[in-house]
């Protein structure tokens, strides 16, 4: 049976509180730090000497399993174990590479590489090959003789870069890694060294307190110092503590998203840092007096399974990703890819959940489509919506003034423009085979976002500006969503709705006018062409660029799309050209289908819907007679309704009432996205309001001389945004 994502936490989860790990229970808050009690019991005890070296040979058979290329935390190979010989014997006497340039501060950040990492990686695959035991320098003794060398010297220069990370986090890892692997054969003097160049200390704030307290645990576990083995785990666990303050804090938020950078949905990126750190913590001490607690192992559950698993189907489904080429990890070429060995960390470190990571590693191994999970989540503070069913996934991401819509982290090229500017204006990703969207990076356009209203036009800046519609968000009621845009970027406004049902998302589009210069466009969707795109039935040849759509339908690969309204459409089934940075430039099938809306419009509009998943003869069927109706689409109301699951959905831009049709009607006072479900005699329903902290709220259905009516308190703080759903009385 598929897994509905309900929360499994409601009692008992992990927060974050002064700094202090605290967990939510009905007595109370309470301090949870029983490592320090088991620190003090098993002091001499013969037992945490062999937990402790498990955990060592753990750590070893980790990096060790990585394979020959040397890997920190940066992504950049600059060594191979199989080298390691060949690393001894091109050290100088004074323990200096030729090639290596111990005075440069350049910051490896974008791709560049500071100079020292070449001898940090070298030092690394040296300690690996020492304890590899398939590698031509196992137990060699001229490896620890070169290192003994190499680790004085760089105490003797001393490297420094202009960038914090390399000289605080990235050396300190592979000082640690070094300790850890043969801290017990270096010389006295050399050990003394990896120690102080390392600079770990216990942090348990996101990603980079979950870098800094690795690297304590490091020296910690190589020392063999039980107490402060186990105070850093107490501060590691600490790193996925829920933030409920409301504020802006890089922490797992109550939505179970990610914020790092300020205000910013990081859930990949640093947050997949974050949970491969914490999980190789926790798989490594699994079984021994280190281990985490439950309360810790059900925090880090929380945060992927009820959290980042909603954002993956296969792939991320973040389409501004596609700016860089995607890792192999695994034999997995993917932007989901690494979420896999902390994924298989986490099966065997959280028994009960086991089956539940195993299925979402094998989703992103392509093993199945679906990832296990069936329901809608709109992570409120994140700003992002996921639509999961069986056959499908669709995933939107909103921005308003409360949240930073992009982070620019690539090298600016004028010939390409702002590659992720639009990002997170409505763009929406919609997977059936999960290779949607990967098959045509890096030849993507990006003034071309699926499900995105803009000017067609390269961003020119580095910085964009953020959306400035503060109406922005979504409501869910666990099964079905809508989420609303507000959009108001580079002169450009319009309001855009999308409602998502069991078969069908249905987008709406309204008020869109611009001063921009640039012919407006809303993107259908963009995608890798297959062999069946088709227009009413009809090919599509290759070499069409902006042909003009009289059809009430389209499809290509397993999706299709109805216009009941018709529109300006244009398709285009053409070639692109693009590259990565520093790539060579390719080719690929690209497929686009977009309403184009002329230069300054005003009060544009446009409707929508998607069927993923499919067959043409289905798609055909139901655009001849659609099963979703449009009830409104004006700058007061937008709404739709599916009189088959008794369900409608609206966007209430300011209180008013809506015709539902039979005699029936919705009154709502104030602005609000709302879902009333009619399947029982009580009707229930679902609501939200974005940016209106502790709104009250009425809602009143009227239905052939009966009245319902409830209200409704919004959240404030951390549930600003956040669904209320109960019956109408």
């Amino acid at each position: 049976m598929p897994d509905t994502g309900a929360p499994f936490l409601p009692d008992r989860r992990r927060v974050l509180l002064g700094g202090l790990g605290l967990v939510v229970g009905a007595a109370g808050l309470t301090l949870t730090v029983p490592s320090l009690a088991r620190a003090a019991e098993a002091d001499g005890d013969p037992s945490v000497v062999d937990d402790i070296q498990t955990i060592i040979g753990r750590l070893q058979q980790r990096f060790l399993a990585q394979g020959d290329q040397v890997r920190l935390a940066n992504g950049i190979f600059l060594a191979r174990t199989s080298e390691a010989l060949s690393y001894a014997a091109s050290l100088r006497q004074d323990g200096s590479w030729q090639n290596v340039d111990y005075a440069d501060t350049t910051s490896s950040a974008n791709g560049r590489v500071w100079s020292p990492y070449h001898a940090l990686y070298r030092m690394m695959a040296m300690a690996h090959a020492y304890r590899d035991p398939e590698a031509e320098g196992h137990g060699r003794p001229e490896l620890i003789e070169a290192l003994n060398r190499a680790l004085l010297h760089w105490d003797e220069a001393k490297p420094t870069c202009t960038n914090w990370w390399e000289t605080e986090i990235g050396k300190s890892m592979a000082m640690g890694r070094v300790s850890v692997f043969v801290g017990d054969e270096l010389s006295a003097p050399a050990r003394e060294v990896a120690y102080a160049h390392n600079t770990g200390r216990r942090d348990p704030v996101g990603a980079n307190g979950s870098w800094r307290t690795e690297n304590y645990l490091y020296e910690a576990v190589a020392k063999r110092a039980a107490d402060d083995i186990h105070r850093g785990y107490v501060t590691m666990s600490e790193t996925v503590a829920v933030d409920l303050s409301g504020g802006i804090k890089e922490a797992v938020q109550v939505d179970s998203s990610f914020w790092a950078h300020g205000a910013q949905l990081y859930s990949e990126g640093y947050g997949m840092a974050l949970f491969t750190i914490v999980a190789a913590w926790a798989d490594v001490a699994r079984g021994t007096s280190f281990d985490f607690s439950p309360e810790d192992i059900d925090a880090v559950a929380f945060y992927i399974l009820d959290g980042t698993r909603w954002l993956i189907r296969g792939e991320i489904g973040m389409l501004y990703l596609g700016y860089r080429p995607p890792n192999t990890i695994d034999g997995v070429t993917s932007y989901a890819a690494d979420f896999l060995e902390p994924l298989d960390r986490m099966a065997r470190a959280d028994e009960v959940r086991s089956a539940q990571y195993t299925r979402l590693a094998d989703n992103i191994r392509g093993r199945s489509r679906g990832n296990g999970v069936t329901g809608h989540k709109y992570f409120w503070r994140s700003e992002f919506s996921s639509h999961l069913r069986d056959g499908y996934g669709v995933f939107t991401r909103f921005n308003s003034p409360r949240m930073k819509g992009s982070e620019y982290r690539s090298t600016f090229r004028p010939s390409v423009g702002n590659e992720i500017a639009w990002n997170a204006s409505g763009a929406t990703s919609i997977q059936v085979t999960n290779q949607e969207y990967g098959d045509l990076v890096p030849a993507f356009d990006w003034s071309h976002y699926p499900g995105v209203t803009a000017p067609y036009a390269k961003v020119t800046s580095a910085s964009s500006p953020d959306n400035a519609g503060s109406f922005t968000g979504g409501v869910s009621d666990g099964r079905y969503g809508a989420g609303v845009l507000t959009l108001d970027r580079y002169g450009t406004k319009g309001l855009k709705s999308y409602f998502s049902f069991d078969e069908e998302l249905v987008v709406l589009g309204t008020a869109i006018s611009s001063t921009s210069a640039h012919a407006v466009h809303t993107t259908v969707n963009q995608g890798a062409a297959r062999s069946n795109v088709t227009v009413g039935g009809r090919p599509v040849r290759p070499g069409t660029d902006s042909a003009p759509v009289t059809a009430s339908w389209a499809y290509n690969d397993e999706i299709g799309y109805v216009f009941p309204e018709g529109g300006p459409l244009k398709v285009s089934h053409k070639k692109q050209r693009g590259s990565w940075i520093g790539r060579e430039p390719v080719e690929r099938d690209a497929f686009t289908l977009f309403f184009d809306h002329g230069t300054a419009p005003q009060d544009a509009g446009y409707a929508y819907i998607v069927l993923p998943g499919a067959n043409p003869g289905r798609v055909r069927a139901y655009a001849a007679g659609p099963v979703v109706r449009t009830l409104r689409n004006d700058e007061r109301v937008q709404a739709v309704t599916h009189p088959r699951l008794r369900l409608t959905m609206a966007v209430f831009h300011r209180p008013g009432v809506l015709d539902l049709g039979g005699g029936r009607a919705l009154l709502v006072d104030q602005p609000a996205l709302v879902i009333l479900d009619r399947t029982d005699p009580s009707p229930v329903v679902s609501v939200a309001n974005p940016d209106r902290p502790g709104l009250q709220l009425s809602v009143t259905l009227t239905s052939r001389g009966r009245t319902h009516r409830g209200e409704f308190t919004l959240g404030t703080g951390a549930d600003l945004g956040r669904t209320v759903t109960r019956p109408l009385a």
